[in-house]
């Protein structure tokens, strides 16, 4: 028996008709599901049945006299797993990006539906010992990987562990499972919540917003009903529109408004849910023989444990923070400021860039469509040899655009693009595989790439920061991760790899934003229609150097926080969440003009989005991808033939090889972190990345048409 023949394929439809599950039981590659056919009753429904048939298929396998080997037990496992998987992504859609108090009903449902439907396989020690007892002898190096990551799975959810242990897993992963669902929906309340309002005639000033942004705002307060301005809150801490804002009061209320979230003693208070949610993850830990949850969730990364993770962000502290004085005297030197508060720093910063590089109104040639089609599409095509075409096709909202992409005659994936900010949405930008490609299954991947850009008034254009220009290029990064993923198994593909090296290839496609063969076709004003001038590019360039140590040290504090909460040992519970917050950061000597990119009280990477222990990820990825960049620079850029290569040997393989042995296989060395220190702008004293191995030929892309 081969692999296809364990695929569950044409699931019997034996209930009333739901077309979700037609969708993921009946799958037909490269297709979208008809949205206004689902509803979040019926993804329920569609969970319900996808379980029913794991319980009958696992039944199957433990029923089957066989003895166990890799075809009727590891492969059977994937198959009995794989409706389950497939419907997951569509839960998170719904949760992230239709929200609805219906989604609120069903997305704390489906966690602990899909939490018990992950621990009755893992922790089933019937099929546990069936599992162990296949041999790997005669398998092919990515048959034998994929059984032995499945092993592993099972053994880190709990699989060894005796009766009462394992239930007491249980009892804690369903727990923790609830307190993230919670975590999440109690953030989106209080970021919705929190909006500044500033009403006609109120003391608050909007001087120094452009009039796109005044209308944005304006706009805002009209949809929920109200006079004058609404200023809607972002994820961060550091609200972008504070840096624009000239009055300082205003400045503050902004910033008040976005760092209480959370603390605010409300129903949707989240500091209980923090102090709970950590204290299980270190009881969690503690029974699976881990002296905190950060050694526990590192063990199964590429840092391989929390001493490599925190070394990494200590080794980069000190020369952040002295970059971050440093801009600070510049500012006080330049501006003497009557006040400098943690909420005047953005604006100063900006401030001092507009001054010195005199950038204007630089987002006047980043029209979003334009970056998007002549820019990251450009880039991509260019280097990877892949076709883009825009397809009249509906997705889940009728703001998402559809686009298809072709290896030259053959369909790669389909990609939908969410661009827009709304209410239902929750803040920041992603990446999803709602279709997870393998060639078990012979699905390719279908891709959701969301951002949140406000939605500018009618009939204007959409545009871009250059933090949002960059944010674009970074989310397709991961987009071109999926969609070249070549992996025989749908759970091993694409952008399924450890958390501290899935934003490796969207950190490295950020090189292409501001590239000299990519930024001359897609940054042209929006207006006049006229190229963006060489000296306004270098301006730029300049500009960004300054502020990194802004940059880094706010990233820095958010990965300390992350690692120092899962830092607690088991039975150790942090009563004051606030003090704790404070302790760590200035036991670390943070300066308080520096508050974490995300705190406590909102921060959802690692309390509700997967990165728990893991939001330091970032940083290691971010060591890669500065390295990777010198070694395409070093080809020339835009060379196909290295785009070729590099796609082939380590975007396709996903989680079907180990990533770190990937690297080294291909560049011939682990990367150190003197390029990291480079695209940060920090001082080192190591060499650029040599034109080195793998060789590659081709000609460069030029950038110009």
């Amino acid at each position: 028996m081969g692999a296809e023949d364990l695929h569950p394929g044409h699931v019997p439809e034996t209930e009333s008709p739901n077309h979700l599950w037609n969708f993921v039981s009946q799958p037909e590659p490269l297709t979208l599901p008809d949205f206004d056919r689902i509803t979040p009753e019926l993804v329920m429904d569609a969970l319900a049945r996808a379980i029913t048939f794991q319980e009958q298929s696992i039944d199957a396998i433990l029923e089957n006299s066989e003895p166990a080997d890799f075809n009727n037990t590891t492969l059977a496992i994937d198959a009995a797993r794989s409706l389950v998987f497939r419907l997951q992504p569509f839960v998170r859609l719904y949760e992230s990006s239709l929200w609805s108090d219906a989604v609120e009903s069903m997305a704390t449902d489906a966690a602990a539906v899909l939490t018990r439907a992950e621990l009755d396989v893992f922790l089933n020690a019937e099929l546990f010992a069936r599992l162990e007892s296949v041999s790997t002898a005669a398998l092919n190096p990515e048959d034998a990987r994929h059984h032995d990551l499945m092993v592993a799975d099972f053994a880190h959810a709990g699989a060894r562990l005796n009766d009462d242990n394992q239930e007491r897993v249980a009892a804690f992963a369903e727990e923790i499972s609830a307190l993230e669902t919670e975590f999440g929906q109690f953030v989106l309340a209080e970021t919705q919540e929190s909006a500044v309002h500033i009403p006609h005639g109120s003391e608050l000033s909007l001087q120094g917003l452009s009039d796109a942004k005044l209308g944005t705002v304006e706009s805002h307060a009209a949809q929920r009903g109200l006079t004058g301005a609404l200023i809607t809150l972002e994820s961060t801490t550091q609200q972008p529109i504070t840096s624009d804002l000239d009055d300082p009061e205003t400045r503050t209320a902004v910033f008040h408004a976005s760092t209480n979230r959370g603390a605010r003693g409300t129903e949707t208070d989240t500091r209980g849910v923090v102090s709970d949610l950590t204290a299980l993850r270190a009881g969690l830990a503690g029974l699976m023989g881990y002296k905190s949850y950060k050694d526990y969730v590192i063990s199964q990364q590429d840092a391989g444990n929390g001493e490599n993770a925190t070394a990494l962000v200590v080794d980069l502290l000190e020369p952040a923070l002295a970059q971050f004085e440093s801009e600070l005297d510049t500012i006080r030197t330049t501006y003497q400021p009557q006040r400098l508060e943690a909420e005047d720093v953005a604006y100063y910063l900006k401030r001092y860039k507009q001054d010195t590089y005199q950038l204007g109104s630089v987002a006047e040639y980043f029209d979003l469509w334009k970056v998007f089609n002549d820019g990251v599409l450009f880039a991509a095509s260019q280097l990877y040899g892949v076709r883009f075409e825009r397809a009249d096709e509906t997705a889940w909202h009728p703001e998402v655009v559809v686009y298809r992409a072709f290896d030259g005659d053959r369909p790669l994936g389909v990609i939908c693009v969410d661009p827009f900010a709304r209410s239902s949405k929750r803040g920041g930008a992603w990446m999803d595989q709602l279709v997870s490609p393998g060639r078990v299954s012979g699905l390719g991947p279908v891709i959701s790439l969301t951002m949140n850009i406000p939605k500018p008034a009618q009939g204007e254009p959409a545009l871009l920061s250059l933090d949002n220009v960059r944010t674009l290029f970074h989310e397709f990064g991961h987009v071109l991760h999926g969609l070249f993923a070549n992996s025989t198994y749908e759970t091993r593909s694409g952008t399924s790899v450890p958390r501290d090296y899935v934003e490796f290839p969207s950190q490295l496609n950020e090189m292409w934003a501001l590239h000299p063969q990519v930024l001359p076709h897609y940054a042209v004003h929006v207006h006049t229609g006229e190229p963006i001038p060489d000296e306004l590019v270098e301006r730029i360039k300049k500009s960004q150097a300054f502020g990194q140590g802004f940059a880094t040290v706010e990233y820095l504090a958010a990965a300390l926080l992350d690692l120092s909460w899962h830092s607690l040992e088991p039975g150790e519970q942090v009563e004051s969440v606030l003090d704790f917050e404070s302790d760590v950061l200035s036991g670390t000597g943070f300066n308080p003009l520096m508050p974490p990119r995300y705190r406590t009280p909102y921060f959802q990477h690692t309390f509700a989005l997967g990165y728990s222990a893991g939001y330091y990820s970032y940083l290691w990825s971010e060591k890669l991808a500065a390295y990777v960049t010198e070694w395409f620079n070093s080809k020339g850029g835009l060379n196909p033939d290295a785009g070729d290569a590099f796609r082939t040997a380590v975007l396709a393989p996903g989680y079907s090889t180990d990533p770190g042995e990937t690297i080294v296989d291909f560049f011939g060395e682990q990367p150190g972190v003197g390029p990291l220190l480079r695209r940060r702008g920090l001082p080192d004293n190591q060499p650029e990345v040599a034109d080195s191995s793998p060789e590659v030929d081709g000609d460069l892309v030029e950038g110009a048409d």
